[in-house]
């Protein structure tokens, strides 16, 4: 059972979290540095597909600044869907929604979460640490990995980006940032297979990305 004192602890920190946002909600809304519509329809193997465009009332529902929701497939017809939603101040116009949150329904089921470790990641770093989630629905597999790519940090917990928010928010004066989620069906399933590809497409779009987001220095 958890205990009283833990509950305790953590529903303060939530509640010191959500008072420090509000202090720090005054801050300058940062632009993307350069327009997701100009992101490269070839990653790697893969080449652009199909985009999708959400309609007005979902893009003003989740109060994103720029986003692009991609379907690459490569030589062998395999399938990998990528989005990225850029805001300009988070909490402030509008916020992520964890995929922990959005994913399940419709039969999908999460059954596990667990974070991977990529080569590569925000400029000068040489590796990068991106959450893994493996939804099924009966015997069909879908993988995902998702990441928060903002203010020149590649963050994999959502816990953890809320930290590096406020203290950027009070330091920084930006609250400026990025929610990355590629998925792609695993057939038959071949489950490691499927995460070693996902993984090379990662790391191919998180340098990509460099040239779009805004890093540490504006």
């Amino acid at each position: 059972m958890i205990s009283k004192g833990r509950v305790f602890t953590v529903i303060a920190l939530f509640a010191i979290t959500w008072y420090l946002l509000q202090m720090t909600s005054e801050v300058t809304p940062v632009p993307i540095k350069k327009a997701l519509a100009l992101f490269p329809h070839q990653v790697g193997g893969y080449h652009l597909s199909k985009s999708f465009q959400s309609s007005a009332g979902v893009v003003e529902l989740l109060g994103v600044d720029d986003y692009l929701q991609y379907n690459y497939i490569d030589d062998t017809n395999t399938g990998i869907n990528l989005y990225v939603g850029y805001y300009k101040a988070v909490g402030v116009s509008g916020g992520y929604h964890s995929p922990k949150n959005c994913l399940p329904g419709g039969g999908w089921g999460i059954d596990r979460v667990k974070e991977v470790v990529l080569r590569g990641g925000a400029i000068g770093e040489k590796q990068a640490t991106v959450s893994q989630m493996l939804i099924r629905n009966g015997a069909e597999y879908q993988m995902v990995l998702y990441w928060y790519q903002n203010r020149g940090r590649i963050i994999a917990s959502e816990y953890w980006e809320k930290v590096y928010l406020v203290l950027d928010a009070m330091l920084m004066q930006r609250r400026d940032g990025t929610f990355i989620r590629i998925m792609a069906v695993v057939p038959d399933k071949q489950i490691e297979a499927t995460e070693e590809k996902l993984k090379k497409f990662a790391e191919q779009t998180m340098t990509l990305l460099e040239d779009h987001l805004p890093g540490r220095q504006l």
